[in-house]
């Protein structure tokens, strides 16, 4: 009797121990149960998947068996590609590719633009590229040597005739006649062109005695009337300017008389 009241507690522990121990393996069950119903679902899923993708590349199958290429074509030239690539894979990791590089840009248009043929040059147009070089730095030599010889280096027809016309300036029956020295215009010739005008019409030559002259022809005109200015002159031994003759024909202003009133300011030699 008292062995039985000693193991009623013990009995009782282990009903209550069995009953918790069925309890969680109630829970366990019920994830298994969880984790199969997942399992199915991702199966059926994968399923699904596995149809379309078979029904979707079946067709592709198809219309590549139907193509005039064919499977066939696509197998020669998936192993024509996996040839080509299998020598660049042997490479050194050093000597992949020596145009991966962008600061080789410009080697890679070198070794392009070097295989390309240039024209060859013949000899007609090589001797025309040198007519034309030849003629261009003549124009510039030129055009240098009247800048220079305009600015720099007054020609002596130049210098004869600024001489003249302050001779002449100075000179009464022309003031009379022409105008007043400070309404005095002169020019080289009568043309519309001011380039024309600005050059004076001259000669120069030497004489017997191995003298150089100089004969200009200008146009002078003032408030009164115009008149042509010519000339023979030369340098004396001091270096001043002689004449051999300075004539002047004036015409008046208002345009009476019959015809120029000749003016001899230093009279030719007879």
């Amino acid at each position: 009797m008292q062995s039985a009241r000693q193991r009623g507690p013990q009995l009782i522990n282990l009903a209550i121990r069995f009953s918790n121990e069925l309890a969680s393996c109630g829970g366990v069950i019920g994830a298994l149960r969880q984790g199969d119903a997942i399992r199915q679902g991702l199966a059926q899923q994968q399923r699904l998947i596995s149809s379309a993708l078979a029904s979707h590349y079946g067709g592709l199958a198809q219309q590549l068996a139907e193509s005039p290429i064919g499977l066939q074509g696509l197998r020669s030239f998936a192993a024509a590609a996996s040839a080509q690539q299998q020598p660049q894979q042997q490479q050194p990791g050093g000597q992949k590719d020596k145009y991966d590089s962008l600061e080789l840009t410009q080697e890679r248009i070198d070794s392009i633009t070097d295989k390309i043929p240039q024209r060859p040059v013949g000899v007609v147009e090589g001797t025309s590229y040198t007519v034309i070089i030849l003629a261009a730095f003549g124009v510039l030599a030129f055009v240098l040597y009247q800048v220079l010889s305009s600015l720099i280096f007054e020609p002596t027809a130049i210098t004869a005739f600024n001489a003249t016309l302050e001779r002449l300036k100075s000179d009464p029956r022309i003031t009379v006649r022409i105008g007043e020295a400070g309404d005095i215009r002169a020019w080289g010739s009568n043309s519309e062109s001011r380039v024309a005008r600005q050059q004076i019409p001259h000669q120069i030559y030497k004489d017997q005695n191995g003298v150089e002259h100089v004969r200009i022809q200008f146009y002078i005109k003032g408030p009164s009337g115009t008149g042509q200015v010519n000339a023979d002159m030369y340098k004396d031994p001091t270096g001043l300017w002689a004449y051999t003759y300075l004539l002047v024909d004036a015409y008046p202003a208002s345009g009476a008389g019959s015809g120029p009133q000749r003016l001899t300011i230093v009279s030719p030699p007879r």
